[in-house]
């Protein structure tokens, strides 16, 4: 048998190279993401508010996203219009899975956050008894450049350069934190336990950016209200704008009937309603979720695919707008 091998192991060798390469082909990563159509999350799932009902029209979407894949994943899925098969970004290449998913419970969670502040004051125009009152208390670090191991996602920048939060608003915060030679003053929370130190940073050509997300602390609200969906797998700040829509109609107790009311796009504290990522997977969601009604942001209208949609597409710039149409929906 030995004898059989060493004299045909040239040929063996040959004969191998197809099966080495489909193997290659099927396992091996490439520098390639992909963005699929996901599913709907009720918003009443998320949020729980005393003594309120919440409405059960409203949904957040979601979307499956993965990278890297392989080249037989590229290959398979490029062939289907509702994938978004593209090179990933380099913040992508450079945040692992762990990274991933703190940053996407940070964005949910500050998500959530705005969107009660935005509702309750929106609801406090028509009913004076629901109220809310907030700080601002620094920035959340979403992304940092992996090389900075002594940063964790999550971590709250409290001061920078010695200047602190708590005399700037969250844009001017954010600003001073993008200098190219930075001394961060961070809590950290384990555990309840707050935890200071100081961190300081020069950002080479390599790296990437930081990214930030505001830290608003609710400091009282009538009626009051819990997160129990904050530890979800599902993350991401593109549901703001619904959410926002749901609690307002919740404590409103508006009759929003059979609608099933889906749509996406961020929320800011000045009501804007901003970009997200995956709009046409999220689209196509709507489409199979069989929602009546769709809300994006007026940034995405030009973009959406060209397709008959079986819904009614709402677009809409700020919050303000987005309550405006839903009350004309309910009034038609």
């Amino acid at each position: 048998m030995l004898i059989l091998l060493k004299n045909y192991k040239k040929i063996l060798i040959i004969l191998s190279f197809p099966y080495l390469y489909l193997l290659f082909v099927l396992v091996a990563p490439t520098n390639l993401a992909v963005t699929a159509p996901g599913g709907l999350t009720p918003v009443q799932s998320a949020i729980v508010i005393e003594d309120v009902d919440f409405l059960d029209n409203f949904n957040t979407v979601y979307v499956y996203s993965y990278h890297p894949i392989t080249a037989f994943q590229s290959f398979v899925l490029s062939g289907d219009r509702t994938m978004n098969v593209k090179p990933m970004t380099e913040r992508e290449s450079d945040t692992s899975w762990k990274d991933d998913f703190r940053a996407g419970q940070i964005s949910k969670i500050v998500s959530l956050k705005t969107s009660l502040i935005k509702a309750y004051e929106l609801a406090n125009l028509e009913d004076s008894s629901i109220e809310i009152d907030y700080e601002y208390r620094g920035l959340y670090i979403y992304y940092r450049p992996s090389r900075l191991s002594e940063l964790e996602i999550g971590d709250i920048i409290v001061e920078v350069n010695g200047n602190s939060y708590e005399n700037y608003t969250h844009q001017e915060f954010r600003q001073l934190a993008y200098l190219d030679t930075i001394r961060y003053k961070a809590m950290r929370i384990v555990n309840d336990v707050e935890t200071f130190f100081y961190f300081e940073y020069t950002k080479t050509d390599e790296d990437q950016y930081m990214i930030f997300y505001p830290n608003y602390e609710i400091l009282s609200a009538f009626p009051s209200f819990d997160f129990p969906g904050v530890n979800s797998i599902v993350g991401g700040p593109s549901g703001g704008m619904i959410q926002t829509l749901s609690i307002y109609a919740s404590l409103l107790k508006l009759n929003i009937g059979n609608l099933k009311i889906a749509g996406t796009g961020t929320i800011e504290i000045d009501g804007t309603i901003g970009r997200i990522g995956g709009i046409t997977q999220k689209m196509y969601t709507g489409i199979y979720q069989k929602v009546d009604v769709f809300f994006i942001p007026l940034s995405h209208f030009t973009e959406i695919p060209d397709l008959n949609y079986p819904y009614q597409i709402i677009v809409v710039n700020t919050i303000e707008e987005a309550v405006e149409a839903l009350h004309e929906l309910i009034n038609e």
